[in-house]
C-alpha cells in the first residue's frame, strides 16, 4: 500500500478509467449501502444507504440501532446535511468548517466516489498546498470494477475516516426512497 502526504494513492487502479458522465448516461441511477468509521475528535461507526440519481447523491446514515440519524444531499456544487435527531440543518459552508477534508474532496469528487469511480481531479491535485495547517492523506481501494474503500487520514493520524461500500446496484430506480431535507428545518449556527 502506498501513502503520500497531501497526495492521492491507489492500491489498485480501476481500469479502464470510466468517465462519470458515461456512467450516469448508461445507468442513470446507482444505489447501495456501506459503513463509515470515524476516529478522532468525532469517533463512531455509522451504516449508510445511498441513492445517486444523475449528479445528485442522497445519503441516509443510521446508528447501531438502525435509527436514521443524519441525511446528506450532495450536488455538484453543494453539500447539505440534516441532523435528524437534533433537527438541525447544515449548509455547505458550515459542513466545510466542521470537516476539513472537504478542502480537498469537493462535492463533485464525492459524487464520483458514490458512483464507484475514483475522482479524476484528486489525481491532479497540487501536492504543495497547505490544507488548514493539517495533513490529509487519501487512499483508495477497489475490488477491480469499482471503488470499495476510501481512507482519509488527517492531522498525522489523529483523525481518520474510512468509507466502505458493501454493495452497489446500478440502474435500479426507487424514486420513493429519495427524500429531501424539510424546508422548515432550522439551520445550524456556524
Amino acid at each position: 500500500m502506498f501513502l503520500f502526504n497531501n497526495c492521492v494513492s491507489t492500491e489498485q487502479k480501476i481500469t479502464p478509467q470510466i468517465d462519470i458522465g458515461q456512467w450516469i448516461k448508461e445507468y442513470s441511477v446507482c444505489r447501495g449501502n456501506g459503513k463509515l468509521i470515524s476516529k478522532g475528535q468525532v469517533s463512531g461507526s455509522l451504516a449508510f444507504s445511498f441513492t445517486c440519481t444523475g449528479e445528485d447523491v442522497f445519503i441516509h446514515f443510521k446508528d447501531l440501532l438502525g435509527r436514521k440519524t443524519m441525511m446528506m444531499i450532495v450536488r455538484p456544487n453543494s453539500v447539505e446535511a440534516w441532523d435528524i435527531i437534533q433537527n438541525v440543518r447544515f449548509s455547505t459552508a458550515s459542513i466545510y468548517i466542521r470537516f476539513p477534508f472537504f478542502e480537498i474532496i469537493k462535492p463533485r469528487d464525492l459524487i464520483s466516489i458514490f458512483w464507484g469511480i475514483e475522482p479524476v481531479d484528486l489525481n491532479k491535485m497540487n501536492t504543495n498546498n497547505s490544507i488548514s495547517d493539517s495533513n490529509i492523506d487519501i487512499r483508495f481501494s477497489s475490488n477491480g470494477s469499482d471503488l470499495q474503500t476510501i481512507y482519509i487520514v488527517m492531522d498525522n493520524e489523529k483523525q481518520s475516516i474510512e468509507l466502505t461500500f458493501d454493495e452497489r446496484e446500478f440502474g435500479s430506480a426507487y424514486p420513493h426512497l429519495i427524500k429531501q431535507i424539510p424546508e422548515s428545518t432550522p439551520h445550524a449556527q456556524s
